[in-house]
């Protein structure tokens, strides 16, 4: 079978919705070549990881790639992209410098292959390509994936802030909950970083799929994750969360805050991101209305990540 490689640059703000078309397009997931990757300051710990090329990358904004097999819809695919991207609007992007290349099913496959090497979190926490050996080092937490098949693969800075403050604050007594999962890489890292169990969350059904695959990959036992909603699925656990994480967008998460207010219990933690810079105070104001107390802001090349415990209804 062929493919068909899109390719597109836009900004950093538009990187989510970038995704979304070409995954609602067909494609199982995205790859992206940030600018910021050349110039972020990294700990060499594993040799291997952080040899990076250049011409790799674009000198601002971000290439996100997406594949689509060539079927007899792929006309109807191709067309749909295009009408999504014009729709957009952007500011010095043209929707017709969607770059579309064909390639035969070995130079997909390499094609994913070639762009994941392990993704440094932390010291301590690993994202490691599912092709890969597996470390021999103890201390090391590695959280393996299939990026080609992945929503979420740990190249983001929001989720890479959530993996920090996850690492951070999960405790062998955390019952997490992982609002709006994607594939799973929030979940898995709590569970894997020692959470007592964690319950995981999508409406997404294909992303509820990948999750349970990747959890499974990873041997966690110890994770739940369903096709429900925040309240719904919450309510009907045996025991109440003591952290949530959302890394979803700002305005969902300024919505869902009166549901994380009938579920968390007073005094416990919720992580948020997926945060654009100038959306940061927005979403203080709604945590402070909703009686939260922030407790830890990080950044990250204009993404945002909070964490607040929840003080309860005076």
């Amino acid at each position: 079978m062929n493919w068909l490689e899109l390719s597109f640059h836009t900004t950093h703000e538009a990187f989510d919705l970038v995704s979304n078309i070409f995954i609602e397009a067909g494609s199982k997931g995205v790859l992206v070549e940030d600018s910021n990757t050349l110039t972020e300051a990294h700990d060499d710990h594993f040799g291997e990881i952080y040899r990076l090329n250049p011409d790799d990358y674009p000198a601002e904004g971000v290439i996100i790639k997406g594949y689509l097999a060539v079927t007899s819809d792929i006309e109807n695919q191709l067309e749909f992209v295009r009408t999504q991207l014009l729709n957009l609007k952007l500011d010095h992007y043209d929707h017709n410098k969607l770059e579309v290349t064909m390639l035969d099913e070995e130079d997909w496959a390499n094609s994913w292959k070639k762009h994941y090497t392990p993704i440094e979190i932390t010291d301590k926490l690993v994202i490691k390509p599912c092709w890969l050996e597996p470390t021999t080092d103890p201390s090391v937490v590695e959280i393996l994936l299939d990026p080609g098949m992945a929503f979420g693969s740990g190249t983001h800075e929001t989720t890479q802030l959530c993996l920090e403050l996850i690492e951070e604050y999960v405790t062998s007594d955390e019952v997490v909950v992982d609002v709006g999962t994607g594939s799973g890489i929030l979940a898995i890292a709590a569970s894997k970083l020692g959470a007592k169990s964690v319950y995981a969350v999508d409406l997404d059904a294909m992303a509820v799929i990948r999750a349970k695959e990747n959890i499974e990959m990873n041997h966690c036992e110890n994770i739940l994750v369903e096709k429900n909603n925040l309240i719904d699925g919450v309510e009907a656990l045996n025991e109440s969360p003591t952290l949530m994480v959302a890394n979803i967008l700002a305005p969902i998460i300024i919505n869902m805050l009166d549901d994380v207010e009938q579920v968390l219990p007073v005094g416990k933690t919720f992580i948020c991101s997926g945060i654009v810079d100038h959306e940061k105070e927005a979403v203080l104001t709604a945590l402070n209305t909703h009686h939260f107390t922030v407790v830890e802001v990080k950044e990250k090349n204009g993404w945002v990540a909070i964490v607040a415990n929840y003080n309860g209804r005076h």
